[in-house]
């Protein structure tokens, strides 16, 4: 892969950060320009090239990091010594690696979480950065999108074939996916896969499918994300109350009207209650979850540029 939408390739490498995990990194657009780092969401999505659509100025020097055990890096899918602190760490060993002095961030729902985080524990290193999609991984947060009473009040036909008629608590809904992806059948793995996928995808892009091509990296994603959420998500929320003070780059948040996966109202209440002065929220209207809703990318996009000319302000 040479280019990605437009913006030159730099080059791509796996870093090796320990206990057998090697991240793997591209490089876009220009070396001397304002540097920034991509993550992905999920846990576990991995990046696209196509996400650089977000980058419709240039003079960006654009990294794209597959979280451990996501996307390219190696070994794929795997679940030990993936942790909250450790994907944290891992920026922060990307940085000194790329010999960057401080960089933005650019990132959605569950890589915003892990951004703002980022942010807060090295508030020297961010220059300013943008989210969408911001997923807040309180007991709120979880119960909105896997529980019975939150999206599933909205969505409840995909809710109950999700959970098909599962009643017990949220914990016992997980273990039971647990046990149904490490299944010794293969139908019962499959299956409780794509259940478990397509309630997540009706909520972030009503209407769509799987797509078979995707399948493996599909499958991926979901044991990466179950092993989060069954973990409680390894006391990020805790984390984020804990440290937001320490907030210092201008932040900009974006939610989609139609974002089911994390709703604004859970994101506006956490603002109001821990969220520091230079973290602003702006509702997308009619947006949806994913950047494949056009509404959504083109809000992104235009604060990815904002944020370049706030950077070269400096």
């Amino acid at each position: 892969m040479n280019k990605g939408d437009g913006h030159p390739f730099i080059r791509q490498d796996w870093l090796d950060v320990g206990a057998g995990h090697q991240l793997f990194l591209a490089q876009y657009g220009d070396p001397q320009g304002v540097p920034v780092l991509y993550l992905h969401g999920g846990p576990g999505a991995g990046c696209s090239a196509e996400e650089l659509k977000l980058f419709i100025d240039d003079g960006f020097h654009i990294y794209m990091l597959d979280q451990r055990a996501a996307g390219r890096s190696k070994p794929c899918g795997v679940l030990e010594h993936n942790n909250l602190l450790e994907l944290l760490k891992d920026i922060e060993r990307v940085r000194n690696w790329a010999k960057v002095d401080a960089w933005c961030l650019l990132g959605g729902s569950f890589g915003a979480t892990l951004g703002y985080l980022y942010s807060c524990i090295y508030p020297k290193r961010v220059l300013s950065q943008v989210y969408w999609g911001m997923f807040i991984p309180s007991p709120e947060g979880a119960d909105w999108l896997y529980g019975p009473g939150g999206a599933a009040q909205i969505f409840s036909t995909q809710y109950r074939e999700f959970t098909r008629g599962f009643n017990g608590t949220l914990d016992a809904l997980f273990e039971q996916f647990h046990q149904d992806f490490h299944a010794p059948c293969s139908d019962v793995r499959d299956h409780s896969i794509r259940r478990w996928l397509a309630w997540e995808l009706e909520l972030a892009a009503p209407g769509c499918t799987i797509h078979d091509r995707y399948a493996e990296q599909s499958s991926v994603l979901a044991r990466l994300e179950l092993h989060y959420a069954k973990n409680d998500y390894f006391g990020a929320y805790a984390l984020m109350k804990k440290v937001g003070a320490a907030l210092t780059a201008p932040t900009v948040i974006l939610q989609g009207e139609l974002d089911w996966v994390c709703p604004q109202p859970i994101v506006d209440k956490f603002l109001a209650c821990d969220g520091p002065e230079l973290l602003s929220s702006r509702l997308v209207k009619s947006g949806y979850h994913t950047l494949s809703d056009e509404r959504m990318c083109s809000a992104v996009a235009a604060a990815v540029s904002q944020m370049g000319r706030y950077v070269k302000s400096l």
